[in-house]
């Protein structure tokens, strides 16, 4: 912990906190007459501590060079420089970097000159009651945009405030491309979203807050993504909050779209871009969502469609004012309400129901499936009958493995496949037996991908969990927070939250950046929320640790099982990279925790080569993803595995 270093005894002080005088004129004694040597003291535990540490960067560069190879570990450098530099930028300087100049908007409209298609956005803005000075400069962002091809669709809804007609009448004086609805009665924002969709013509859906702002190049960004993606059915861009000032804050960089992450809160949210045909085919805003209609409509839209983009960019901004949303649950706790009632309406129409629960925060929300033919589980355990030095003894992990497996889950419809290379003894053997367990047995040397591959073979249940046998179950439920998910068609593998026992992370996810794969949050407290609450809610990622990695037999086998060419290590980034890459999406469930007690069973670390195969297998499919991860946004860097903000 920083400052332990530098931390000293206390000294002894007479009453009121003083030092007496006699103990203070012998100290200023003693310092002027070895003041030479203290300095000389200080300098060189200075050249030792940083000697010190030259080594140990040296023994960390030459261990990434072993592991890596010259290719990998070029990226690998260059990887830790960017993130590094990244750290000291304060988001107030990003935001000035990211500024449009005269000449940027200039080429902009060059551009936009040369494109094929320039479609027409309908920007939809229910006003009620707001100030004006709020309102006019909401109207202004569209005004402004960079992209010309927009109407504004504005209905207000009844407004008793007197200058709201005055101000939207004059708007649509001054500009055609401004239309604007009065409605007679209030019937609240549904209704009012519902109007102003009345007047729109264009062939996209945009929807603005009457008291938010776009950025100036939101419409110019969402039409050159159409341009590239014609399919586009949905796009969502990345946000910031503004306050009254004008003063930008607390930025939202978003992943791609992430199906679980989005059930666990409506992060897609602003700026969203629809195709206009398909709003009108699911009937528009649905009457009795109020407060959370746009989570609604996306949770219909998408039942609809996967031409789903997204732009990591910054291309609206919130206002921050009291009655706003984004000042917290007190403002609107109907809002969160309405978004459990719009969940609960998914699950109804969903081929998997269930219920909704609270979240960990307001706004956040757990989606229980229900189980469907309580499907049985395969746990395939490898193992070496490695032992634990514990401070009451030693411990045989296999075995206290497969006792918490028993004693603590309540789902009961599972084997164990315990895979052993004859390194078990009959004694251990005897005492683990029951008729849950089967025994497979491999004389080859330790290729835990092998092992993985024989217990699945012996497996005889619906679905295998890969499991190391150095964890230990701790939530009772962990199976069926599990099998919620890997029942499910479209998803590979699952996994859950690993923790240290000490209790920090060593696994809530696995992000791969320019081909180096790392935990998210590695070593951080297990009850840390992590990037918009990543770490406690469901949420998609690229990959998941085989300590604990759930999947339907038969998909397993249909992705070939795993590459007994990784004998040790990116076996499991290998295979969630094939489940990715054949249409599955991969997703880590918090609510399934376990202790793992890390390379207790062997040596930790890669070994040599293993990076370069792993990247010279996938470096086509890497080079399709821009060699970036896709639920992690570009805007964040990344050290030692940990995700920052800016």
């Amino acid at each position: 912990m920083r400052g332990v270093w530098g931390s000293s005894a206390p000294t002894k002080r007479g009453r009121g906190g003083k030092p007496p005088g006699r103990d203070l004129g012998l100290s200023k004694k003693i310092c002027v007459h070895d003041q030479g040597s203290c300095r000389k003291d200080k300098q060189l535990g200075k050249r030792r501590e940083m000697l010190s540490k030259l080594i140990n960067k040296s023994k960390k560069l030459y261990q990434a060079w072993r592991e890596r190879g010259t290719r990998g570990f070029l990226r690998f450098v260059q990887q830790r420089l960017t993130a590094r530099w990244r750290r000291r930028v304060t988001y107030p300087q990003w935001v000035k970097q990211q500024q449009w100049t005269a000449a940027d908007i200039q080429q902009a409209q060059q551009q936009i000159a040369k494109w094929s298609s320039r479609p027409t956005f309908s920007v939809i803005l229910p006003v009620y009651n707001v100030e004006a000075v709020w309102l006019e400069r909401a109207i202004a962002s569209v005004i402004n945009q960079i992209y010309p091809h927009w109407e504004l669709c504005i209905a207000d809804d009844a407004s008793p405030a007197p200058h709201i007609r005055e101000i939207l009448t004059r708007y649509s004086q001054l500009d055609d491309r401004i239309k604007v609805v009065f409605r007679p009665a209030n019937g609240n924002i549904v209704a009012a979203s519902n109007s102003a969709l009345e007047l729109a013509t264009g062939d996209y859906i945009a929807l603005l807050d009457h008291d938010d702002e776009l950025a100036i190049a939101a419409l110019y960004e969402n039409a050159k993504l159409i341009n590239q993606h014609p399919d586009a059915d949905m796009i969502y861009s990345d946000e910031d909050k503004i306050d009254v000032n004008g003063n930008r804050s607390d930025p939202f960089f978003k992943p791609d779209w992430s199906p679980d992450y989005f059930h666990a809160c409506m992060y897609t949210c602003h700026l969203g871009v629809y195709r206009a045909e398909l709003i009108r085919a699911i009937g528009g805003f649905r009457p009795g969502c109020d407060g959370s209609q746009d989570y609604d409509l996306v949770l219909r839209v998408v039942e609809q469609t996967q031409q789903i983009y997204h732009i990591p960019k910054i291309l609206y901004h919130w206002r921050i004012i009291p009655q706003s949303v984004t000042s917290g649950e007190a403002a609107k706790p109907w809002a969160y309400e309405a978004a459990q009632r719009a969940l609960t309406d998914m699950l109804a129409r969903s081929p998997f129901p269930g219920s909704v629960e609270p979240g960990p925060r307001a706004g956040f929300h757990r989606i229980r499936r229900e189980i469907q033919n309580s499907p049985k589980v395969s746990i395939v355990i490898p193992s070496g009958g490695a032992m634990l030095e514990t401070p009451t003894g030693q411990v045989c992990l296999v075995a206290q493995c497969i006792r918490s497996i028993r004693d603590r889950s309540s789902y009961r419809n599972f084997e164990i496949v315990l895979v052993d290379g004859y390194d078990l003894p009959d004694a251990l053997l005897t005492a683990i037996a029951g008729d849950d367990l089967h025994l497979v047995r491999c004389a080859d040397p330790f290729n835990f991908a092998q092992r993985i591959n024989l217990g699945a073979k012996a497996a005889t249940g619906d679905v295998v969990l890969l499991l190391n046998d150095d964890v230990e179950v701790q939530t009772p439920d962990w199976l069926e927070s599990m099998l919620e998910f890997a029942q499910q068609p479209e998803i590979g593998a699952v996994g859950a939250k690993l923790l240290y026992p000490n209790g920090q992370i060593q696994h809530v996810g696995v992000m791969v950046l320019s081909g180096n794969a790392g935990h998210a949050f590695h070593q951080v407290d297990g009850d840390h929320p992590g990037y918009f609450l990543s770490n406690l809610v469901n949420r998609n990622y690229l990959a998941v640790t085989a300590a604990c990695l759930m999947m339907r037999r038969s998909l397993f086998w249909d992705l070939g099982g795993m590459d007994e060419t990784f004998p040790l290590n990116y076996n499991d980034v290998d295979l969630c990279l094939k489940a990715h890459q054949a249409g599955y999406r991969n997703v880590v469930t918090p609510y399934a925790q376990l202790t793992h007690y890390e390379s207790a069973s062997r040596e930790p670390g890669l070994r040599p080569q293993e990076w370069e195969h792993l990247n010279t297998k996938w470096q086509a499919y890497f080079a399709s993803l821009e060699y970036f991860d896709p639920y992690y946004n570009r805007n964040l860097s990344a050290h030692n595995g940990v995700m920052f903000e800016l």
